[in-house]
């Protein structure tokens, strides 16, 4: 367990340094992400008062997260927005496992590992097959449905591919060559770094919200398909170019 102080002795800031403090590097985290994490040092707390587990957060996340894709098959805009709101809230509320597992010193390899991915394939994958059934049952059209299914797929198969590449790769890398990995971001060419901040700043799970928000807002949830099936697609065929070309420089004909 972590300090025996009394949760109400701490201030939000000492909370901050606590629980965020070895979070995701802000330099790398997207400006939605970063906006998240504004409000969830309050979620924190409120949990901290509690005796949940860190990997029960995630589930109520989860379950935040398709109480708001359940919103998208009204055709009210009201409900669109809220569908989004519960969407922010569940990203906000995401970011509390970590926190409430840092500050109680209960990281281990199974939520960082495996719950919190594993649920964020549930829900990136699933809500763009909801919401593309969703619009194809408010227009009468199967296109949105199709483009939903290819957001859906590539998107799985984007972080399918970052993970056998990673195992491939780095399985057996120290602490400091991952730290060499991570710091080579900062020197990649002007075009990667673009491409970088699109899919951090756009196609990342942390972002979901406000994308939904803004095109929700815009009644044209039919474009954002367009935009997550073309994204997806164009990254995963990238990310399979880059690798394939890695893979072939460096174990030829293995």
């Amino acid at each position: 367990m972590g300090d025996k102080r009394p949760i109400g002795t701490y201030s939000t800031r000492e909370l901050r340094a606590i629980c965020q403090g070895t979070a995701p590097n802000p330099a790398r985290e997207s400006l939605p992400g970063l906006f998240c994490r504004l409000f969830s040092i309050y979620f924190t707390r409120f949990f901290l008062y509690t005796d949940i587990h860190p990997n029960a957060i995630t589930a109520i996340s989860v379950s935040i997260f398709f109480l708001g894709i359940a919103n998208f098959f009204s055709e009210s805009l009201t409900a669109h927005v809220i569908g989004s709101f519960l969407v922010f809230l569940s990203v906000v509320i995401d970011g509390c496992d970590g926190e409430v597992a840092r500050f109680r010193k209960q990281t281990g390899p199974v939520g960082g590992n495996y719950v919190e991915p594993v649920s964020h394939d549930i829900q990136y994958g699933v809500s763009f097959f909801l919401l593309g059934f969703a619009v194809s049952l408010q227009t009468g059209w199967l296109l949105p449905f199709a483009l939903g299914s290819i957001a859906a797929i590539t998107k799985l198969e984007y972080r399918l591919l970052e993970i056998r590449y990673w195992f491939l790769a780095y399985k057996d890398a120290g602490t400091e060559k991952i730290a060499d990995i991570k710091a080579s971001y900062d020197t990649m060419p002007f075009y990667k770094k673009v491409i970088y901040w699109i899919n951090k700043n756009v196609f990342s799970s942390s972002d979901f919200w406000l994308v939904l928000l803004i095109f929700s807002l815009a009644e044209r949830l039919d474009l954002m398909l367009w935009l997550f099936a073309i994204g997806y697609a164009l990254l995963w065929l990238a990310l399979s170019a880059k690798q394939y070309w890695t893979i072939y420089r460096n174990y030829g004909k293995y």
